[in-house]
């Protein structure tokens, strides 16, 4: 994102964890009430970023997206991301969100939970999760951002073929325009 309210050289954040992160700061919302530390928002943050989104974001993509299926990169993947969910199971026991309050920590982690039962998992495993999920389900701008490419999920039309900018992507790809602006910290 760009900033451009703050100074006379835009500002620009990348990367969703830190835009959450710099959204909540400036705005003083969603930072999970005034009984959370910074050090127990940013763990949740980290912890989405460096386990759950990753081992989600694998497993969709071979059961989704991958031409040739592989017994062990599903067994693999599914076994993490579940393991990611009994994490995430034990943190909200007796708990309403995984801070003190809704926070920009439940919002970086529900869509990788939201895509359980697309992925083949069954909630009622991690009972906490599935009233948790729904609960966020219910939030107004959860339903406007679900429905907003309701249609466009799941179609089985991106893969390798069909969407060659998704996958394969190498350093080579990459070109100099694009190098000059993470150089110069235009990021996106």
């Amino acid at each position: 994102i760009v900033d451009h309210s703050i100074s006379q050289k835009p500002v620009t954040v990348f990367e969703s964890g830190a835009i959450l992160l710099y959204l909540a700061q400036k705005t003083q919302q969603f930072q999970g009430g005034s009984e959370c530390l910074p050090k127990e928002r940013n763990e949740w943050l980290f912890w989405q970023a460096s386990n759950l989104g990753p081992m989600a974001g694998q497993l969709s993509h071979f059961i989704n997206y991958a031409s040739e299926k592989s017994d062990y990169s599903l067994k693999r993947y599914r076994g993490e991301y579940e393991r990611c969910l009994s994490v995430l199971d034990a943190r909200l026991y007796q708990r309403e969100f995984i801070l003190s309050e809704y926070s920009i920590a439940d919002m970086m982690v529900f869509p990788w939970a939201f895509i359980a039962k697309n992925l083949g998992i069954d909630l009622t495993t991690f009972p906490n999760v599935m009233r948790w999920r729904h609960q966020i389900k219910q939030r107004p701008a959860v339903r406007n951002a679900i429905n907003l490419y309701k249609e466009s999920q799941f179609t089985e039309t991106a893969n390798a073929v069909n969407a060659p900018l998704l996958f394969n992507q190498t350093a080579q790809k990459l070109t100099t325009s694009q190098r000059l602006a993470i150089k110069d910290g235009e990021t996106s």
